[in-house]
């Protein structure tokens, strides 16, 4: 395959190779992409709202998603100790030995790439990452739209 000329056509390259990666891994646990998603996301317990920002959800779609998790023992939802109207998420210890299990994976398939980068290559392509995504959601905060929908 032939290397993307530009950084947006690299990026688009990483988010297919990502979403890829996401579903084969989720598929080997027996969850979907975006079950696998909220379960990672609700490592650090979380109010539906703000899960529905950090997954780019539509919120009712996450309560839907949080619904069905919760159903199969995964999450947990408690009250908010600042402010009881609101509901906070968080995984029951199978739902975190499962988030672990698929993040394990993930990094599995990266292990043999990264295995040959030093440490300061690995530091460098963090920085980068994580600039990338904080220009982006510094742009997507600037120009909102409507929530997407899984």
């Amino acid at each position: 395959m032939r290397a993307p000329e530009t950084v947006p056509r690299a990026l688009g390259h990483l988010r297919v190779a990502l979403d890829d990666a996401y579903l084969r891994t989720s598929r080997q646990l027996g969850l979907t992409a975006p079950q696998a998603e909220l379960l990672c996301a609700s490592l650090r317990p979380a109010a539906v709202g703000r899960l529905a920002e950090l997954l780019r959800c539509d919120r009712t779609n996450v309560t839907h998603l949080v619904d069905r998790a919760a159903e199969r023992g995964w999450v947990e939802r408690s009250v908010d100790e600042t402010d009881a109207r609101l509901s906070v998420i968080g995984l029951t210890p199978e739902g975190e030995r499962l988030a672990r299990r698929f993040i394990k994976k993930l990094e599995a398939q990266l292990a043999p790439l990264l295995a040959g980068w030093s440490g300061e290559r690995q530091q460098r392509a963090v920085e980068l990452l994580g600039e990338l995504a904080d220009e982006l959601d510094r742009a997507g905060a600037a120009s909102p739209q409507p929530g997407k929908q899984r």
